[in-house]
């Protein structure tokens, strides 16, 4: 895939992401850029010279947003009274009682590591902290 449907597929697979493509003297540069998550303040920007190495710097970029998002979320659920710990790619949430749930991240929402539901986007880490809270029941 290449040209405008390679570009196509970035912008569906990525959004949020402003994804360019410029004619150089020496072949295409593919180029992508955005606001980075809230909170953490700052632009990125990537470059590449093929779509397939783009997909590959979004895709670090996007590991790099699921930590900082899992991260926050522990924050907030500490402050709820959950024991909370933030991994590279996964969260656990312990309740009281010792019942522990895990969610992870994946392309900006959070998921029920089991099973994979959404459960929001990393945007609103207040509507996770609802979830999790609410998976403990009337226990929390």
């Amino acid at each position: 895939m290449s040209g405008p449907e390679a570009w196509r597929a970035l912008v569906e697979e990525f959004p949020g992401w402003v994804v360019e493509v410029k004619d150089e003297p020496d072949g295409a540069s593919w180029c992508a850029s955005r606001l980075v998550p809230p909170g953490h303040g700052g632009f990125l920007g990537v470059q590449a010279d093929e779509a397939g190495l783009l997909r590959e710097l979004l895709h670090e970029a996007a590991g790099i947003d699921a930590r900082l998002a899992l991260r926050d979320l522990a924050v907030e659920l500490r402050k709820c009274g959950i024991t909370a710990t933030a991994y590279d790619t996964t969260l656990t949430a312990t309740g009281p009682g010792g019942r522990t749930q895990m969610l992870t991240c994946r392309l900006g929402l959070f998921r029920w590591l089991a099973g994979g539901r959404v459960i929001g986007p990393i945007e609103d880490p207040l509507a996770a902290v609802d979830a999790v809270l609410a998976s403990f029941g009337d226990r929390v």
